[in-house]
């Protein structure tokens, strides 16, 4: 059987299969110029009809319209569907959200993704998207919550649209450095640098408050920009919610039918 492991989120759809315990590279397909909700399922009814899958193990961002879409798309081309959800006690993790079901799927994929990488043990997951999510688990597997802020680009979009310097389109974040000599490389090491400290400043916080010393995972669409910059011990994986989502496909492909 091959199942398409699938993480939806803001900007992009991000992909892979999964066969005989094997999963292929992560490739990601933008939206382009549909809403995020019609560019998923437009992406998603290409990609199912490309691979030939008899079964989808999905996580997203977008909301109820959009799973509707999917399970109507699902039924159509006869393929087997898991929208993974966060729920108390599943898989191990203790959501602390009072209700699981408000705590993002997407992070809650990630917790799992720790699991899987890191095993049994404490762990700070990072995930730097379009939004970046910080959460703590324990070692016995309890969430301890964790907190959102804005992504990269979005810090660049906001600086831009709120300041003369409007007429840029777009900041770089490569080679970034203190000591810049233009505007433009000034603001896109700004942000750059900006998150940065906020990354290291909460995670010490978050590790001074827990019990245990604790892995960090680095993970997410700017975890090769972020990385190089960051003055903590982590590991960087970007596809960790493939990971996550894999442990999702060997788990239900255990259960009894």
């Amino acid at each position: 059987m091959t199942t398409l492991l699938i993480d939806a989120g803001n900007s992009r759809l991000k992909w892979a299969s999964f066969s005989q315990g094997q999963r292929s590279p992560q490739q990601a397909l933008a939206y382009g110029e549909h809403t995020p909700q019609a560019g998923a399922l437009q992406q998603l009814r290409t990609l199912m009809t490309q691979q030939d899958a008899e079964k989808i193990v999905l996580v997203h961002v977008l909301g109820g319209a959009f799973t509707e879409g999917l399970e109507a798309l699902c039924a159509q081309l006869s393929v087997s569907l898991t929208v993974v959800q966060s729920r108390a006690g599943a898989y191990g993790i203790k959501v602390v959200y009072p209700n699981p079901a408000h705590f993002g799927a997407d992070r809650f994929v990630g917790l799992l993704a720790a699991r899987k990488l890191l095993g049994e043990q404490a762990a700070i997951i990072i995930d730097a998207g379009t939004a970046v999510t910080i959460d703590a688990i324990q070692a016995d597997g309890k969430h301890l919550g964790g907190v959102i802020l804005p992504g990269l680009q979005l810090l660049s979009d906001a600086l831009i649209r709120r300041t003369q310097a409007a007429h840029m389109s777009a900041t770089p974040f490569d080679h970034p450095q203190v000591f810049n000599d233009n505007t433009l490389q000034g603001m896109g090491s700004g942000c750059l640098f900006s998150l940065v400290g906020a990354l290291e400043g909460i995670c010490t916080r978050m590790q001074e408050q827990m019990l245990e010393p604790a892995q960090v995972l680095l993970c997410g669409g700017d975890t090769e920009l972020l990385s190089p910059q960051l003055r903590l011990v982590h590991q960087a994986c970007p596809d960790a919610l493939m990971e996550g989502l894999q442990y999702v496909a060997e788990q239900d492909a255990c259960k009894p039918c």
